[in-house]
């Protein structure tokens, strides 16, 4: 069902209303006025990440959506008295990746943005882990735009979500167009994304565009959850963006990305850190800018409505942990020494877990992070956090079956138990003794030339358990949700489990 509009300065994807609205917000900036400076507060990939994090010894603890707040009020307030138009940007993926995303479903995220307030948001692919309804129900919720000129409904062509959203900024104005990757057919569960088409964002990107320049030269905004390589891709093929700003890469830039006249941009994830580009605007071109990164750590007293709201849900979050998410038919192992040494039902279903929330061929993890089993019967989210205590994040990375085989190698050449014991799901590994004997994906024999998409944590990822050959894959990415998360996503989804040792790892 498409969405109906609900701000009165968002704009479809296409038609004559996207001109017509522009022109009437510019009827009385006609006669150009002094070119005019404009501030972009941006963040992207805050995955559920509210809270203040605990400091490690040694180490400054960033983030905070409280502080976050903080400096975008006072931005705002100095930016005021200067007459200096001020715009709050997310490039998305809001939900997934920590135990208050999860059980609040993005909640409390959209309660403390509406606070802020955004100017806009992005749609990134996890805004769809839940579902559409749920998707549905934040957009009521939230008093800002959640922009994706590309999604539409596959059944009559309509677009789902607003395309884009006009700005006056002075005497000038800015249109902010939205583009969600593609990969989310993947990265979701696909009945999040049923009946739904991803547009190709270049072909989408350079109609709009093209539309508006027709018109006038506005400044033109892609605020877009692609990636960063993506985003500078789209900038060499549609110019006629002023500025690019990104997220789903997680990419932390050391400074700004300039291709042609476009400015990419992108600032980490987690809320770690508010980026800011100063602007000055001439007849719809940049003609001066600055843009840094605004580090989000203790030196930032937490704005108190925000945190108020934060501190709100983590109290909520007590009683949430004992809710029951599934029921599984059978004890699920995970004894220490058996998930350091051979394959148990625990070590199936969680990796079962991460293919399934990831999109990926081949799962593999290590056993030394399963830190206890749960009985037969119901499933509490508590109980879930106590058999992954440690906070890893789900991750892909593209491994030839050669590196694949090294890993599996790696592991069976160990003492065991070993922390470093190898899980798997999406293929079959025989152990002789301390050897690899034979690997099978799927009925085939692993390829060692082909590539595979496979999913693993990020401790394995950044070489962890001795596993080098992780850092040598392509391609890593942060999927944005913490692997408890993507177990009781997977629970919930399932609603009754009843893993079994099935023989994916032998060992003789």
């Amino acid at each position: 069902m498409q969405h109906r509009v609900r701000h009165a300065n968002t704009l479809g994807y296409g038609g004559r209303s996207l001109l017509i609205l522009a022109l009437a917000a510019t009827v009385a900036s006609v006669l150009l006025a002094d070119p005019q400076p404009v501030t972009v507060l941006h963040f992207n990939d805050s995955h559920g990440h509210l809270e203040i994090p605990e400091a490690q010894e040694g180490e400054v603890a960033l983030g905070g959506i409280a502080r976050m707040a903080t400096v975008v009020a006072e931005v705002r307030a100095y930016n005021k008295k200067h007459d200096i138009p001020t715009l709050v940007l997310s490039a998305g993926d809001v939900l997934q990746g920590t135990p208050l995303s999860t059980v609040f479903k993005g909640e409390a995220d959209f309660r403390c943005l509406n606070l802020f307030p955004l100017d806009a948001m992005c749609i990134g692919n996890h805004e769809f882990d839940y579902g559409m309804a749920n998707l549905r129900k934040l957009i009521d919720l939230a008093n800002f735009p959640l922009l994706s000129a590309n999604i539409r409904r596959e059944s009559d062509g309509a677009r789902v979500f607003d395309g884009a959203v006009v700005k006056q900024i002075g005497n000038d104005v800015c249109i902010i167009i939205g583009l969600t990757t593609p990969e989310t057919r993947v990265t979701t569960m696909p009945s999040n994304v049923a009946g739904l088409v991803f547009e190709d964002q270049v072909q989408v990107a350079r109609t709009l565009v093209g539309r508006i320049l027709h018109y006038r030269d506005y400044l033109i905004i892609g605020l877009t959850h692609l990636g960063y390589e993506e985003d500078i891709k789209l900038a060499m093929q549609v110019p006629g963006l002023d500025v690019i700003i990104g997220g789903h890469s997680h990419t932390l830039p050391d400074a700004e990305k300039l291709v042609g006249d476009t400015i990419v941009i992108q600032a980490g994830c987690h809320g770690d850190y508010l980026g800011q580009l100063d602007m000055t605007v001439d007849e719809g071109k940049v003609t001066r800018h600055r843009w840094f990164l605004r580090p989000m750590d203790d030196r930032i007293e937490p704005r108190p409505d925000v945190e108020a709201v934060v501190e709100e849900y983590v109290n909520r979050l007590g009683k949430e942990l004992e809710k029951v998410v599934a029921v599984t038919k059978v004890s699920l192992d995970g004894e220490r020494e058996h998930v350091r040494s051979q394959e148990t039902n625990l070590g199936n279903l969680v990796t079962d877990a991460m293919r399934a929330l990831s999109g990926a061929e081949i799962a593999l993890c290590n056993g030394g992070g399963i830190r206890a089993g749960i009985d037969e019967g119901e499933i509490t989210f508590g109980e879930v956090l106590t058999v992954l205590p440690f906070g890893n994040e789900l991750c892909t990375v593209k491994l030839t079956g050669a590196q694949v085989e090294a890993v599996l190698a790696e592991s069976a050449s160990r003492d065991r138990p070993d922390g470093g014991f190898m899980h798997v799901a999406g293929l079959k590994v025989v152990i002789e003794g301390k050897e690899v004997k034979e690997v099978t994906v799927g009925d085939e024999p692993l390829d060692p030339d082909r590539v595979y998409l496979v999913a693993t944590n990020n401790f394995l990822l950044q070489g962890g358990d001795g596993y080098e050959v992780f850092k040598e894959g392509k391609d890593p990415y942060e999927v944005g949700t913490k692997l408890s998360a993507a177990v009781v996503q997977y629970l919930t989804d399932m609603k009754e489990v009843a893993p079994e040792v099935e023989g994916r790892i032998v060992i003789r």
